[in-house]
Parts: structure tokens; C-alpha cells; sequence
């Protein structure tokens, strides 16, 4: 396509910020990836990862340690805080107060506040002008605000979780940092052109506790779309759960509940977790007399994550319902387990379970307890863990990324044409 005079016109440019080991952050790859198919020039800032990078990113590298600051500097910068953590938590009736220390919270914060002076300065260097600038959750807000407003690009925010009580069962987070994420997702969020994220019932929390121009969109966590074969149950069935190793996600109930699987059952937990916390698991599986039938993996790379999940037979998630957050989340792992041809064992939490139910995938833990996983993974008989495995690799045709991602692109398009600008 050629412009007036049959000059080519020039590549839209996006940026994408994320506080995560970028090449290791399932929808950072993605993300990158359906703007990059779609002509897109794509800068990614954020951290590195043990994952190697697509080579299409042009990479700004963000540093995960805290910056060598000097005392006054360090005091001033917890002045700041405090500063502005008491206007979050004692002036919140007052929200331009509320959100001028956030702000200042922000500031304060040396990691965040060193990574926005790196991405700015990072965008007065270069002449990949943003037409489009993403931030992944709020932390990633204020650089990708003032990186948008300085060049006149969209400014989105895609949010991964339901940030304003992700963690209720936390006093002190509840009442020390909650002041913040709201404070600071109230002046952004109101900011953005568009705000995305993970499920419909998140979208809807979104709608209704935000100011937005427009309602929130969902796009969905799927994977890219791979071809699994539909592998037959071996002599030892096994049970796969994979993802982050930490609280709250059932990790407890479900080796408790290994007691009382059938003997030819074994659980697999697959993925990185703080050392203290997997040792714990560890001990807990020993002392439920179930070590041997418990394997702990470490995580494996990205693109090895559905092959590898191939080889076992049922993806297990039963994380409690908590809050909001927990109680509408649409993770990775749901799309990954229907991917790799799983039969599925979830939590009965809303947006999971429907989805179970529409395309057949398998069988709902009905309560957060050991008996009621056992029961709902002893349920599981050989021919319906293979039925479930055949409707997973169906669905997977749809529950996928290059489906999904029309959704994006199409947002992405009418941001631009708002703005007068057309991809080449």
C-alpha cells in the first residue's frame, strides 16, 4: 500500500511496557506478536527473561535491581512515600489529593521510579515515535501515560488482574497499599483511550468502579493455536497442574487431596516459586504421606509449555474464591491445559466454569476442600478423561490466539482512525 505521490507511508509504531521478564510474559508475546502480523513496528520495555526474545522486538532493557542511590536520596524518596501514602489512605474523600500521592508514592518507589526515567529517556533516543502505547496493570501507568502524551500516541492500559482487591486476605496490603492501586487506577485508567483485560466479569468490575471512555474490553488469555495429538492414558494417570508455585492458588488442598486419589493417580507441580514456599509444599506432601505421588518441575520455556503439557492427562486449577479477583479470573493456564489436549479439574468459579460447561472440557471441584478435589479428580474414569481430552483439542481450534486477537487489532484500528493515522 503507497501513499499520495507512491510513497510507502510510514510503519505505526507500539510501545508496550511491562515490569515482568517480557520474553517470559505470556500476553506481553502475544501481544507483540498479533501487532508485529499486522504491520506494526513493536518496542517492548520491561525486564529480561530466561526466555529468548522474538527478534521483530526492538528491546528496551528495564533494570530489576533496585539503583544505587545515595542516603539523602533515599531519604527523600521514603519521604515521598509516606507523604503520599497518607494522602492516599486519610485524604481518598478527596481524590485529586488522592491521586496527586499516588503520584508521589510512585516517585518514592526507586525500582519504578528508576524504570520510568529509563523509558523515557529511552524514547528522547530513538526515532521509534509511539502511535500507540500500552501499559501492562497499573504499574506501568505513569511512563506509559507521559510517553503517550508527549507524542500524541493512544495510551491503553491492559489489565491482567482485578488490581483494586487482589489481595483482601492481606490486612496490611488492605490497608496500606490498597489506598494506592486505587488512587493510582483512578487517574490513569480515566486517562486511557481503552482499557483491556482477561475476563467479561473482570470488564464489568472495570465499567463499574472506573471512569472510562469507553467500557472495558475483554481479550482473552489464549494461547497461539498448536496442533497436540490426542495421547492415550498410560498405565499411571497423571495430573498436571503448572503455573506460578505460590498462596492462594489450592496448592495445599490439592496435595492434601492426593490421599484419597485412586492409586494409579499422581500430581505434578510444574513452575518457579519462592524456594521457601515450594519446601513447604514439599514438606506438606511428606507429611500427607503422599511424597512419592507428588513431583515438583521447575517451569519450563515458553514455547515448550503446551508440549509439555501434553504428556499428562488432566490439568488441575482449584485456586478458593477469595475475592473478586480470584473468583473471575480467566487464566493462562485454563487456554494452555485446553491446548495441550487435557481433560480439565477446576474450581467452580464462574468464568472458568462456563466455559468448562460450553465446550465439555471435564469436571468442576465443587468447594476449596481435600475431599471434594479427590472426589471431583477420582470422578475422572479412563474413557472420560479421554472424551474430555478429545473435546479439548476441539475447542482448542477456537480458544485460541489468532482467533482472539482480532478483537485487539480491531480496538487498536479505531484508536488509530480516531487519531487520523493508518497502518501501512
Amino acid at each position: 500500500m503507497t501513499g499520495a505521490g507512491g510513497t510507502a507511508p510510514a510503519r505505526l509504531t507500539a510501545w508496550i511496557l511491562s515490569y515482568t521478564g517480557v520474553s517470559d510474559e505470556p500476553r506481553v508475546l502475544r501481544q507483540a506478536k498479533a501487532l508485529s502480523d499486522a504491520g506494526w513496528c513493536v518496542v517492548v520495555a520491561g525486564h529480561d527473561g530466561r526466555s529468548p526474545r522474538p527478534p521483530e522486538w526492538q528491546y528496551i532493557r528495564l533494570d530489576d535491581t533496585i539503583p544505587s542511590r545515595s542516603l539523602p536520596k533515599r531519604i527523600w524518596q521514603l519521604g515521598e512515600r509516606e507523604l503520599g501514602r497518607s494522602a492516599c489512605i486519610h485524604l481518598a474523600g478527596w481524590p485529586a489529593i488522592a491521586q496527586a500521592g499516588a503520584r508521589l508514592i510512585y516517585r518514592g518507589l526507586p525500582l519504578w521510579s528508576a524504570a520510568q526515567s529509563e523509558i523515557l529517556a529511552a524514547a528522547e533516543r530513538t526515532d521509534l515515535r509511539p502511535d500507540l502505547v500500552i501499559a501492562h496493570d497499573y504499574h506501568t501507568c505513569p511512563p506509559a501515560a507521559e510517553l503517550a502524551r508527549h507524542s500524541g500516541a493512544a495510551f491503553v492500559v491492559d489489565c491482567h488482574e482485578y488490581a483494586r482487591d487482589e489481595y483482601p486476605g492481606n490486612p496490611r496490603w488492605m490497608a496500606r497499599e490498597r489506598p494506592f492501586v486505587v488512587a493510582l487506577q483512578d487517574d490513569y485508567l480515566a486517562r486511557a483511550d481503552a482499557v483491556t483485560t482477561v475476563s467479561d466479569g473482570i470488564a464489568r468490575l472495570l465499567d463499574r468502579d472506573q471512569r472510562l471512555k469507553r467500557p472495558a474490553i475483554t481479550v482473552r488469555s489464549l494461547p497461539f493455536f498448536r496442533e497436540m495429538p490426542l495421547r492415550p492414558v498410560g498405565e499411571m494417570i497423571e495430573v498436571l497442574y503448572h503455573g506460578i508455585v505460590g498462596p492462594e492458588r489450592g496448592l495445599e488442598v490439592s496435595i492434601q487431596s492426593v490421599r484419597d486419589w485412586r492409586p494409579d493417580y499422581r500430581l505434578t507441580i510444574r513452575g518457579n516459586g519462592e524456594s521457601a514456599y515450594v519446601d513447604a509444599l514439599k514438606a506438606l506432601s511428606h507429611e500427607a504421606g503422599v511424597g512419592g505421588r507428588v513431583r515438583f518441575e521447575p517451569a519450563v520455556p515458553f514455547g515448550e509449555i503446551i508440549p509439555a503439557a501434553n504428556q499428562a492427562d488432566i490439568g488441575l486449577f482449584v485456586q478458593s474464591d477469595l475475592s473478586p479477583q480470584k473468583r473471575l479470573a480467566l487464566p493462562n493456564k485454563f487456554f494452555e491445559y485446553v491446548m495441550a489436549g487435557l481433560a480439565l479439574c477446576i474450581a467452580d468459579l464462574p468464568e472458568m466454569a462456563a466455559l468448562l460447561q460450553r465446550h465439555d472440557l471435564g469436571v468442576l471441584a465443587r468447594h476449596l476442600r481435600p475431599d471434594a478435589v479427590a472426589e471431583a479428580v477420582n470422578s475422572l474414569s479412563r474413557d472420560r478423561i479421554m472424551h474430555y481430552k478429545a473435546q479439548a483439542l476441539a475447542a482448542a481450534r477456537v480458544l485460541n490466539w489468532e482467533s482472539e486477537q482480532r478483537i485487539m487489532i480491531a480496538l487498536f484500528d479505531e484508536l488509530m482512525r480516531e487519531r487520523g493515522s493508518s497502518a501501512c
